[in-house]
């Protein structure tokens, strides 16, 4: 089960990029943020109040020392990204955007060692260290293609966020059920994100025919990519730990290049070498690695460890 929530996660996060790109049509990257918390929201509240209807959902007390990771967790792993991604998108194209998440399994392994203690396997090092240097193959790709220095970082900080908020997860808030703690993130990002969609001016004139366009794609970005995606992944988080989740980063660049080239897209023979190497590492890396999970009365809560 581990492993068909993860190739369910990579094929919708891989085809995430492309849905931000059409949205951006007509919405500006805050109001496409705002958009995926919404729908985010109401998948996961609705699936949530279903579980309460039938008695297997209980409302899980907040503790006040989780307020700092929690608040940590809204910032890094949701406001952030979800407004940042779009903004590169627009200017950079959604298949390098996309490439750049594929740090997070490296940046994971970093904050891991000092917050969590964690020491990765040779195999993981390996994994992980042959996936960077494909990466690095696929920036240099960018720098020829003229694409400014400040946005390959902004692009980096989204992944290194990532790999904060899922070590803080793994480390602080495991005891809250992933569906109550994405639930959670989703709400409070709505109340910051949704006041300033309603203020921030849109800077572009789109045609009539576009808008039905970027409001479905905006609409399928919050159900799937932001609902039940980030639902799954926390759960994976919580049951095979950050680097098993984390290392979805390291195949959405394939759904993503796959898509930006289906939409005219620059798409080179290094870039395609430089995927294909990251699917073998991620391949390494995986298999064999995930833990059983085990059952419980409550099924998204983790084993403990």
């Amino acid at each position: 089960m581990p492993y068909v929530m993860f190739l369910a996660i990579c094929a919708i996060w891989g085809g995430s990029f492309i849905l931000m790109k059409k949205a951006s049509l007509c919405y500006t990257p805050v109001t496409i943020g705002a958009w995926r918390v919404i729908g985010g929201a109401a998948v996961l509240g609705a699936i949530w109040g279903l579980r309460r209807l039938s008695a297997t959902e209980r409302v899980t007390s907040f503790d006040k020392k989780w307020l700092r990771p929690f608040s940590l967790v809204v910032v890094l792993g949701f406001l952030w990204p979800y407004c940042i991604q779009p903004y590169l998108i627009t200017r950079d194209g959604s298949a390098f955007v996309a490439m750049t998440v594929a740090f997070n399994p490296l940046f994971t392994i970093l904050v891991s060692l000092p917050l969590l203690g964690i020491q990765p396997t040779p195999r993981q090092m390996i994994g992980v260290g042959g996936a960077l240097i494909c990466m690095a193959i696929l920036m240099a790709d960018g720098l020829t293609r003229q694409i400014p220095l400040s946005h390959i970082l902004l692009g980096l900080s989204v992944p290194f966020g990532y790999a904060v908020s899922n070590v803080v997860i793994r480390g602080w808030l495991k005891e809250i059920p992933a569906l109550d703690l994405t639930l959670a993130a989703l709400s409070v990002s709505l109340l910051i994100l949704g006041p300033l969609a309603l203020v921030v001016p849109v800077d572009t004139e789109p045609r009539p025919d576009q808008w039905w366009i970027a409001t479905t794609c905006m609409l399928a970005l919050g159900v799937f990519g932001t609902g039940l995606a980030m639902y799954w992944f926390n759960l994976l988080i919580k049951t095979q730990g950050p680097l098993f989740a984390g290392m979805v980063t390291n195949l959405v660049p394939l759904g993503a290049v796959f898509w930006g080239w289906m939409d005219s897209e620059t798409v080179t023979v290094a870039q395609l070498g430089a995927v294909l190497g990251v699917l073998s590492m991620v391949t390494l890396v995986q298999y064999g690695s995930a833990r059983p999970t085990s059952i419980s009365v409550r099924p998204d809560v983790a084993a403990g460890d």
